[in-house]
């Protein structure tokens, strides 16, 4: 305790002098002000946990979801937070909110500044900046796996956000329809590992927009989520170049050549989502169908995208022994099949060498470059092949009948050996094996450069959440998965462009596996505000087997 308490003095002091210089002052600005207009409403807490497990890494629903505060390893920590947040309303609808937390994790991050942000919102608009969570798919009392794009599992980013954050009618005759969206440009370079770089000097843009029909009792939906990474540096050490507009727009660019001038400049991962709320005594349902997607082949919603989350999440209106629960199936196995991207093959030139051949679809709109594809494959009187006839031809003879554009890559991206990842964690489902995680059972998987990547986008899963109420002191919640697994098409194939299987594939056949988790706070009235937490976790299956304890104190204040 002693050695975390100084660790926090020396956080709070360095880092409130060191961390974006002007953030010190706004926050002394911040409390200037609420004495001449108005009283600070300030939450504070102090935390203490202390974890036990057996097993080579830690049960998936005692680090999952929490931020990134817990490590995967499955060492047993002991993890100190101390935050406090604080707002107060100005005037002429404007209010000013911040936060703070600093964390210390005796066998991962020692101590650190765990998240901080000072944000102003005035009637629906909200501005907010510094390292904060943004989880914008599901609100409060979702008991689901969590978002697959974005959310909680992994640790803050540095980011700024803009937008309206909550649902907002449209005024005069389109009050029944209702908004909400965020930008959010965030930057990542988070050391791991030593000094292994994941992300050196990468940028993270992220935004949504969702339009709701205010029915009464139903109020269906539909919403985009989007996601891009951009800038950083090549494998060789040269600096990735950045078109900004064309990455946030999805769009081709020269500046960057290459595969991306045909592609979208950055790494881009999407979400669609579709769903309806529907409210009664009992309290708030939402059924909800959403679609990831990584490229314009995935963007075809029902055609070419066949992966889906489903879920049904129900809150009561009031507490009782069950208050919450969350219902949900997740696939992501097709990701636009197993096809190449693009047609890819192998012909002998005119010195006897053989030399690879990558065909970009698009090209073959060339009648000359349709005529040397041709030529190339050894067909004879080649200029006299349509377009169509071309592209039938590779994709029965290099692509073995399937359709191109497929092995999608869910979160990861070759530009980007960590993918979606932030200090090892993956910033969307829990359920995306990372390396680490079955490092112990397949050494040789993450092997090449592949080695910091995700290894395992591919699955299937059911999940339960629930959470409910003993009593007005005692609280628990319930979770629970089943998935199999199927690993990746980049790592079950020896290349991108081939379709030799990697030998004695470790997910072959699919590797099953059940999360379980439960836990209980009791939060005795007479001691005002102390509470006491415990959590039991367990994983049994192909990819791991662990047993966890996590018991915490925590003390509020106001």
């Amino acid at each position: 305790m002693v050695k975390f308490l100084n660790s926090l003095c020396r956080i709070v002091s360095k880092s409130m002098y060191l961390m974006r210089n002007n953030l010190l002052i706004l926050f002394s600005l911040f409390s200037l002000t609420t004495h001449a207009v108005g009283k600070l409403n300030v939450q504070g807490k102090l935390a203490t946990y202390s974890m036990i497990v057996s097993g080579e890494t830690t049960p998936l629903w005692l680090y999952a979801g929490q931020e990134g505060r817990w490590g995967i390893s499955g060492k047993a920590p002991f993890l100190g937070i101390a935050s406090f947040k604080g707002d107060f309303h100005v005037g002429h609808n404007i209010s000013v909110c911040g936060h703070l937390e600093a964390d210390y994790n005796s066998k991962h991050f020692g101590g650190y500044l765990h998240g901080y942000s000072l944000g102003i919102d005035w009637k629906f608009l909200s501005l907010k900046a510094g390292r904060h969570v943004f989880s914008p798919v599901f609100e409060h009392g979702y008991k689901g796996s969590g978002s697959f794009l974005y959310g909680s599992n992994a640790r803050p980013v540095d980011r700024i956000t803009i937008g309206i954050p909550e649902y907002t009618k449209l005024p005069g005759v389109l009050r029944r329809i209702e908004i909400k969206g965020e930008v959010s440009h965030g930057f990542m370079d988070d050391e791991y590992r030593g000094a292994v770089k994941f992300h050196r000097d990468v940028m993270l843009h992220e935004k949504y927009a969702y339009m709701r029909w205010d029915g009464g009792k139903w109020k269906p939906y539909a919403g985009l989520n989007h996601s891009v990474l951009m800038g950083g540096y090549y494998s060789n050490g040269e600096k990735i170049p950045i078109d900004f507009w064309n990455s946030i727009f999805a769009k081709g660019s020269s500046k960057l050549g290459g595969g991306e001038m045909t592609n979208a400049a950055g790494a881009h991962m999407g979400l669609y989502d579709i769903g309806v709320y529907y409210s009664n005594e009992n309290g708030e349902y939402r059924f909800y169908y959403q679609m990831p997607f990584a490229d314009g082949s995935g963007m075809k919603p029902f055609f070419r995208n066949r992966d889906q989350i489903a879920g049904l999440t129900w809150t009561s209106s009031k507490k009782g022994l069950i208050s919450a629960l969350t219902i949900e199936w997740v696939n992501t196995v097709y990701q636009s099949g197993k096809g190449m991207p693009d047609a890819y093959f192998h012909y002998t030139d005119e010195n006897g060498n053989v030399r690879p051949f990558l065909v970009v679809l698009y090209q073959l709109e060339d009648p000359a470059f349709r005529e040397d594809v041709m030529r190339k494959l050894g067909v004879e009187n080649p200029g006299s092949y349509t377009k169509e006839e071309v592209e039938k031809y590779l994709k029965e003879n290099t692509n073995y009948g399937y359709r191109f554009g497929g092995r999608d890559w869910y979160m990861n991206n070759g530009l980007y050996p960590a993918g979606w990842t932030h200090y090892g964690m993956v910033m969307g489902s829990p359920f995306i094996l990372s390396y680490s995680q079955i490092a112990h059972l397949e050494p040789e998987l993450g092997a090449r450069e592949t080695y910091y990547q995700l290894v395992g986008d591919r699955f299937r899963a059911i999940h339960i959440g629930a959470a409910g109420d003993f009593s007005d002191e005692v609280s628990w919640d319930l979770m629970m998965s089943i998935t199999r697994n199927y690993g990746s098409y980049v790592h079950q194939y020896t290349g991108r462009y081939t379709w030799v299987e990697t030998p004695s594939y470790f997910f072959k056949g699919g590797k099953d596996q059940f999360y379980g988790s439960m836990g209980m706070e009791w939060s005795p009235s007479k001691l005002n505000g102390l509470s006491i937490h415990g959590m039991l976790g367990v994983d049994v299956g192909e990819l791991s087997k662990s047993l966890g304890v996590s018991v915490g104190l925590i003390k509020q204040f106001r």
